[in-house]
């Protein structure tokens, strides 16, 4: 669904980056002044968020517990030196520079473009601040919310065919200062908890260098590609100008790390992936492939840490931050931070691509097989890095450590 009118100024660029070349990767290549354009402005914002993040403190330090992290784990920092956060904010700024003027802000835009903006007013002030769980949460169920109750509704889902699920079984409309909001339910309910399951999911890959960067500019790209195959023009320009920021941010988050995506980035990418992929008309299997990997090891931390821990709601389980994550199984295997980066992207560029290159009764296949080789993937990396472990403490060299 393209959900907006373009601008003048959308329609100039894209003739500027017509490059009349007659093939079908013209329509690709037109997004390239967009694509430029976020790359030449992130990088040129970096080093300075940088500096500023330096000047007052707001950075990681590596394997030293966060104020107001009560379960916190200092072991699971995976960079050596204090490194600036704050880093997504190179991101998020030519979105919301971008999206006023690509579009208008209507009852399509305006609600992302606010969604947008509280994700970054929260996760700037829990990278300064260190906010408790439960406020993050807050402000993720806000962003969430306003999608929500938007006209943007779940009203419908796909598969795998074009047979729809109907999931507006209760609707409900109004209208606050002449703005029309609207929810369906169960549908916008679904939509609600799915967001906050991307956010999360994607921003819990954050804990090694590099490697959220990574991932979501794999998944944006694939975005992109959705985004051209279903004609639409939202979905598509921003995942490339997305795609241009991300470039420039791995520039200086490959590690060692110059500086990282900090909650300013890490909170917005998976939000930025769940709503664009679902408006690019995605059927709801490919989303779920594209973000496979972190939504299936979320679920294998999440259940590891239910049965380690016992915690006694969902709040204190969220609050549970050890070395139980896929990275950290990668890491206890010996690889370097590089490597764990260049798997988990690689592996989830294949699954993604071979969700969006399935059609038809393909699909059925590719949803199956791809959640499959993702469960094994993430349960065979947890089962040999436990194995190397308990192999090191019962060594005979092992009872003569202090």
């Amino acid at each position: 669904m393209d959900i907006s009118i373009p601008t003048k100024f959308l329609e100039k660029i894209l003739q500027i980056g017509n490059l009349s070349i007659s093939s079908q990767y013209d329509k690709y290549l037109n997004y390239w002044p967009l694509f430029l354009f976020g790359l030449l402005l992130s990088f040129l914002l970096l080093p300075i968020i940088g500096k500023i993040a330096t000047k007052f403190g707001i950075t990681y330090k590596p394997r030293t517990k966060r104020r107001n992290r009560e379960f916190d784990n200092p072991e699971k920092a995976l960079h050596d030196k204090e490194t600036p956060a704050l880093g997504g904010l190179a991101v998020t700024i030519p979105v919301l520079i971008l999206i006023p003027i690509l579009f208008r802000l209507d009852p399509f835009t305006l609600p992302i473009f606010l969604a947008i903006a509280v994700l970054v007013i929260g996760s700037v002030l829990d990278d300064i601040f260190n906010l408790p769980s439960k406020v993050q949460l807050g402000y993720q169920i806000l962003a969430a919310g306003i999608i929500a109750f938007s006209v943007l509704d779940l009203s419908h889902v796909s598969f795998f065919t074009n047979d729809f699920l109907n999931l507006a079984g209760i609707s409900w409309s109004a209208k606050i200062f002449s703005f029309p909001i609207s929810f369906v339910f169960p549908g916008d309910l679904i939509l609600l908890g799915w967001i906050l399951l991307c956010i999360n999911s994607v921003k819990w890959v954050g804990g090694s260098p590099g490697l959220v960067e990574s991932y979501s500019l794999a998944i944006f790209l694939l975005i992109f590609v959705l985004g051209i195959s279903t004609f639409s023009l939202f979905s598509s320009s921003l995942s490339i100008l997305i795609s241009g920021s991300l470039i420039s941010l791995l520039y200086f988050a490959f590690p060692p790390p110059k500086i990282m995506s900090g909650s300013s980035g890490k909170s917005i990418y998976g939000f930025l992936i769940s709503v664009l992929a679902l408006l690019s008309d995605a059927k709801f299997s490919t989303t779920i492939m594209l973000l496979a990997l972190p939504i299936i090891d979320a679920f294998y931390v999440i259940i590891y840490r239910y049965i380690t821990y016992k915690p006694k709601n969902i709040l204190e389980l969220m609050k549970i931050n050890d070395t139980s994550h896929l990275h950290h199984q990668l890491l206890k295997l010996n690889f370097s931070n590089r490597q764990i980066l260049l798997i988990e992207t690689s592996f989830s560029l294949l699954v993604g691509s071979f969700a969006i290159l399935s059609t038809g009764a393909l699909r059925y296949f590719a949803l199956i097989f791809g959640i499959a080789l993702v469960i094994v993937f993430v349960v065979y990396i947890n089962y040999r890095a436990r194995m190397k472990e308990k192999d090191k403490k019962e060594s005979p060299e092992s009872k003569y450590s202090y």
